[in-house]
């Protein structure tokens, strides 16, 4: 029995060992199952992959966006900071020019109530005279010259119509949108010719004017038609003093025209380039000085930074035409404006 038993145990691992190999069929099938799990862990790899990709693609994205956004913030910023500091230097001049504005108002009064004081004391001594001569002539009585007071002085009153001049609303016309001055004169005694002759003259010699700057020129002539254009670049000075010159610089166009016994001069395309704290602004007149911009809505009186370039400008106008009218005539007549 016992060698029976032995015999068992010993056949019993080549009997286990027989039960445990594979057919080849079998060994197929369980290749194509490895295989197909290969593929689907292939698959859900791919598929962890591909989420990962686009996991950090988003986060680049989002991180790129962050970052120009950031720079985008902080290019607002310094454009805020440059804009603020702009309008506080615009802020200054304007303290500037109101406390200039403010002088001149003072200095007008003081020389309206000096002049006020002047007048008050010339009445008390024609009252005294007056008063003397009367007890001297034993009955004889001579009439009291009769005074009235303005109650505004001369230097006030003058002030008032020289403002009036800069603000009224035809002191700057515009013609088909366009700020234009135009005058003709009448000289019956001179042919287009001898008026074209003295047209010329006057504006070869205003573009060598100290003020003139380059560019400053006679450009076009027609003889046959009595006609001249020319351009004028020079300085526009508001202000000057040993501290400061307050200028810009100043372009319009000339021209005029002749005929017999007449000429028309005509001033239009005003433009201004101003410097302020090392940076030139271009201005236009039509957007700078018209009734519309450098009045405020009453018509009552003129911004301060607008209204010192539109009185300038007014009074070189003045100027011009004026020296125009004695070039030609001291007796020549103006017919329109």
């Amino acid at each position: 029995m016992k060698k029976i038993l032995v015999s068992i145990l010993f056949c019993f691992p080549l009997i286990v060992s027989a039960q445990t190999v594979l057919t080849p069929q079998q060994e197929l099938e369980q290749a194509q199952k490895q295989l197909e799990a290969a593929k689907v862990a292939l698959e859900q790899a791919k598929m962890k992959a591909e989420q990962a990709k686009a996991a950090a693609e988003k986060k680049a994205k989002a991180h790129a966006e962050a970052r120009a956004k950031a720079a985008e913030i902080q290019k607002q910023i310094e454009a805020t900071k440059a804009e603020t500091a702009r309008l506080k230097q615009e802020a200054e001049r304007v303290q500037r020019e109101a406390a200039h504005q403010a002088e001149i108002v003072a200095k007008q009064r003081a020389e309206a109530e000096a002049a006020q004081k002047v007048a008050d004391q010339k009445v008390e001594q024609v009252e005294v005279t007056e008063q003397q001569a009367t007890s001297s002539h034993n009955g004889w009585i001579e009439p009291k010259p009769t005074i009235t007071r303005q109650p505004a002085t001369t230097a006030m009153k003058a002030a008032k119509e020289a403002e009036s001049n800069y603000i009224s609303a035809s002191a700057v016309p515009e013609v088909n949108g366009k700020i234009q001055w135009s005058k003709t004169y009448l000289i019956p005694s001179l042919s287009a010719k001898e008026l074209y002759d003295k047209a010329l003259n006057f504006l070869n010699v205003l573009t060598q004017e100290e003020n003139q700057l380059e560019n400053s020129k006679v450009v076009l002539v027609n003889p046959t038609e009595h006609s001249i254009l020319a351009t004028i670049h020079e300085k526009l000075v508001f202000s000057s003093s040993l501290l400061a010159l307050d200028q810009a610089k100043f372009r319009y166009a000339l021209q005029v025209k002749c005929s017999d016994g007449k000429a028309t001069l005509t001033m239009s395309r005003l433009t201004y380039d101003y410097k302020q704290q090392d940076q030139v602004t271009h201005y236009v007149a039509e957007e700078w000085i018209s009734n519309r911009v450098a009045l405020n809505k009453k018509g009552t009186r003129m911004y301060p930074i607008s209204g010192k370039f539109r009185r300038s400008t007014i009074n070189r106008k003045n100027q011009i035409f004026e020296g125009f009218k004695q070039a030609l005539s001291e007796g020549a007549v103006s017919i329109s404006e």
